[in-house]
């Protein structure tokens, strides 16, 4: 193609002819600009603006002193409102520790247990921790390691004295939800009564809890009232905060820590109600910055979901949106030195004010934001009179500005209609090309700028086409290259698919029927093989037996059991015997390949081993329709299936191995509930209890329940409900009350429950007396042996050993009699024996025995 070099035009004699396109285009456009800028600066910024700018300014600079002034007021009572409501509960706290201390310096003479005796209150749970009834005012706790020695006895039966105070502290105080004292042994004594021994762990340590760390003497030398950092109740009382103070007894040394839980929820409250002008909000933070209380006008203005940033989590940039300005931040940094002060920021594009004040009780800082127009509303009026002349003054200016401007649109006008004609053939043409057509040309028409732009023009619509035809060859290439990729990815993706399907059938399905066939399924959906089929050895590793398989052919072969000889027959065989992979990309080529009638269409076959622990348990088979069906990722992919459907087989068969065994133990257990539940009546000679309100009445002979409702028929209605452990029935709780009298649901539900209760205490009391019973034994068993052990004398041995065994058993008489003496031969001089007799006859016996 050629191209056509552009000619430089002749010199044009001409004044404004003589400049180029774009020098005379701006030439025009700064005359018509200068005519209308010249005349609106002459009047607007030498007379108005100077004078408007002033009285703006010394108005605003008056009006926010005042708003500040005013601001600061506000946070200063506001603050002091929430400083006297930590100021009365740290009074609180303090008259608590100092009642406490009250007490224990009268431990002797409170500690008796006149009034509460731990030693008869408290007992231990099945999992070792110490409890004490819910009928008492205070839940007490002590951890499973903790033994109840005196001191401690002491200590707990003097600080139980609390009975009487703290009821009335949560009474008084309605913010106040939980009081306590936490020894130093690690006992806790909480009001109100909770049942604190089902709410903690056994190992619970109240010593290192962060209340009664801080207020330690060794954090807090001063002996000085400490507050925890604020935090969400799991008891639905919102934000809560605890304060603590160190308990000492006369001596100086250091008892526990008292402390009381504060509710949060008034000073939310309290905050939330703060409004200042029309907009204006208030928030609390403590000193790391966590909110306290926050209403939702704050959230919504600052951009900050409520669930991101709840109550009492810290409030930092990574949580709020970007549009929060770092002004905003150094202000919250300001404030954990416990500055209070006063800023202007610009937030969301517009200035508000924010002033900041110091809760110095806890540490806590309020913050008030505000716009700053809302505060500054006096200003406006005065800035609206101003603005009215200033209005005067542009309508003047705004008249000239429309003369100057229909002057510089009619010259502009004259101008463009000159220079702008052979431009809008350029672009007609550009516009031909843009469509499609590159064959357009411009047209050329002298040698000013546009010509030589034109002829640019054209010269770059030649190569254009050019360059096309070369990109159109090159599309098509690639286009094939990437549609040949994409097939390649996505059957990796569907390989990748089926591995994670299978994995996930091997974590939902626990049972071996159930498994195997899913597995075949996915491998035979996602790799497009007719049939997959799961072999499994048996365990003389004689014969592999088809297990499961997705395929009609497969179905059929397993409903008549279908099985291979280990290494006689077909690639399956040779696999579980070889313990190698086979592939036979040509089945008709493979020598041993099995021909099975089920299977007609197979053409190429595929088996991989299933290896656990070192041996074969089995054989992943795979068949297509297609020779050559197996790529080298196929493959690959299809081993790791082989090692997860091994890993599926033995996580299957551990799984029915420990169910069986669970089940076995269960059986176990509830036999031996059975055997020790129907031996308890004889063994205690007792059949049961009769409750009237007479009292508890011991039943000596099992009841008739049958005959005894026939009986009772006519004068009261019987409910019997049967006391189950472990789904072992070991009794019936029978409630009867006056006839007409309908049992409600309520009633029911209760008689329910206490049976289950019964059943569980039932079961705590036996195992308690054959543990006693147990240990008593041990006990006998051990002073004895240490008696026999104290002589070397045989005799004195087998003596001392049938004394302590007839005073033990209660017995009249005990006799050892050597195994190997006929009855014929038994004489009193080859029988040792042990009966009460004096000290007398028990010396010569003694000597007529060693003879």
């Amino acid at each position: 193609m050629t191209n056509v070099s552009p000619k430089s035009p002749p010199p044009n004699k001409g004044r404004f002819g003589s400049l180029s396109f774009r020098a005379r285009l701006i030439i025009g456009n700064i005359s018509v600009a200068f005519l209308a800028v010249a005349a609106l600066s002459y009047y607007v910024y030498y007379h108005a603006q100077t004078e408007n700018a002033y009285l703006s300014g010394q108005l605003d600079i008056s009006v926010q002193q005042r708003a500040k002034d005013q601001l600061s007021t506000i946070s200063t009572e506001q603050a002091n409102a929430l400083d006297n409501f930590f100021a009365s509960a740290k009074k609180d706290i303090v008259n608590l520790g100092a009642t406490t201390e009250k007490l224990l310096s009268q431990e002797t003479v409170l500690g008796s247990g006149t009034y509460w005796n731990a030693a008869q209150q408290l007992y231990r749970l099945p999992n070792g921790n110490w409890d004490n009834p819910r009928s008492d005012a205070g839940s007490v706790f002590m951890p499973a390691n903790v033994e109840l020695n005196d001191p401690l006895t002491q200590e707990l039966n003097t600080v139980k004295q609390l009975d009487f105070v703290a009821p009335t502290l949560l009474k008084s105080n309605p913010d106040a939800i939980a009081v306590y004292f936490g020894g130093v042994p690690s006992e806790t004594i909480y009001y109100p009564n909770v049942d604190l021994a089902s709410l903690v762990p056994p190992d619970f340590d109240i010593t290192k809890r962060p209340w009664f760390v801080k207020a330690a003497p060794a954090q807090n030398p001063s002996r000085a009232t400490v507050w925890s950092d604020p935090y969400l109740d799991a008891a639905q009382n919102g934000l809560v905060i605890t304060g603590s103070v160190p308990v000492f007894d006369p001596a100086g040394n250091f008892r526990g820590a008292a402390a009381m839980d504060f509710q949060l929820n008034r000073i939310t409250t309290l905050v939330s109600s703060i409004k200042v002008g029309d907009t204006g909000y208030a928030f609390l933070v403590d000193k790391d910055q966590r909110l306290i209380a926050m209403p939702p006008a704050a959230y919504a203005d600052l951009g900050i979901a409520p669930k991101s940033v709840p109550l009492g989590e810290s409030l930092d940039p990574s949580k709020a949106p970007a549009s929060i300005p770092a002004e905003f931040w150094a202000v919250l940094t300001k404030m954990n030195s416990g500055q209070s002060g006063l800023e202007i920021i610009e937030i969301n594009e517009v200035k508000r004010f924010v002033v900041y004040h110091s809760i110095p009780e806890v540490g806590y800082n309020l913050i008030i934001i505000v716009p700053t127009e809302e505060m500054l509303t006096d200003s406006i009026a005065a800035k609206e009179q101003i603005a009215q002349s200033f209005r005067s003054t542009l309508l003047l200016s705004g008249f000239l500005v429309v003369v100057i401007l229909l002057i510089a649109l009619i010259a502009a006008l004259t101008l463009g209609n000159r220079l702008v004609r052979p431009l809008g053939a350029l672009t007609k043409t550009a516009e031909e090309i843009t469509s499609g057509n590159l064959e357009a040309e411009a047209e050329v028409h002298g040698q000013d700028e546009i010509s030589v732009l034109a002829t640019a023009f054209n010269a770059m619509t030649a190569r254009l086409r050019n360059t096309l035809q070369g990109l159109e060859q090159r599309v098509i290439e690639r286009t094939t290259e990437l549609q040949i990729a994409n097939k390649k990815n996505g059957r990796r993706a569907e390989q990748f698919e089926a591995i994670a399907q299978v994995g996930h059938a091997i974590n939902s399905i626990r049972r071996t029927e159930e498994l195997l066939p899913r597995i075949a399924s996915v491998i035979s959906e996602h790799f497009g093989y007719y049939h997959v089929g799961i072999f499994l050895n048996d365990e003389n590793n004689l014969v592999s037996y088809l297990t499961a398989s997705n395929s009609e052919g497969g179905k059929k072969m397993l409903a008549r059991g279908h099985n291979l000889k280990i290494g006689e027959q077909g690639i399956v065989g040779y696999v579980a015997n070889a313990g190698q992979p086979r592939i036979a990309s040509s089945v008709g080529e493979d020598a041993v390949f099995f021909n099975n009638p089920d299977l007609p269409d197979t053409k190429s076959e595929m088996a991989l081993p299933l290896r656990s622990g070192g041996k074969v348990v089995g054989v992943l088979d795979v068949q297509s329709r297609e020779e050559n069906a197996f790529s080298e990722d196929d493959i690959n992919v299809l081993n790791a299936l082989a090692d997860q459907v091994t890993l599926a087989i033995d996580n299957s068969r551990l799984y029915e191995s420990t169910r069986r065994s669970l089940e076995e133990a269960e059986a176990l257990y509830r036999q031996y509930l059975r055997q020790a539940w129907n031996r308890l009546p004889r063994e205690q000679q007792l059949a049961g209890y009769h409750y009237d309100q007479r009292g508890a009445t011991p039943l000596e002979v099992p009841v008739n329940l049958d005959a005894e409702e026939k009986k009772d028929v006519e004068e009261a209605a019987r409910f019997n409900v049967p006391i189950k452990l472990r789904g072992e029935t070991i009794g019936n709780l029978v409630v009867q009350v006056p006839q007409g009298r309908a049992w409600g649901q309520d009633q029911i539900d209760l008689v329910e429950a206490v049976a289950e209760r019964v059943a569980l205490s039932a079961e705590n009391a036996r195992l308690f007396d054959e543990t006693s019973r147990r240990a008593e034994r041990e006990r006998m068993v051990t002073e004895i042996t240490s008696k026999i052990r104290s002589t070397n004398d045989p005799e004195a041995m087998i003596r001392t050993a049938l004394d302590e065994l007839r005073n033990a058993l209660g017995a009249t008489q005990v006799q050892l009699i050597p195994q190997a003496i006929s009855a014929s031969q038994k004489n009193q001089s080859e029988i040792i024996s042990s009966t009460p007799q004096d000290p007398a006859q028990k010396a010569q016996r003694g000597n007529g025995a060693k003879k």
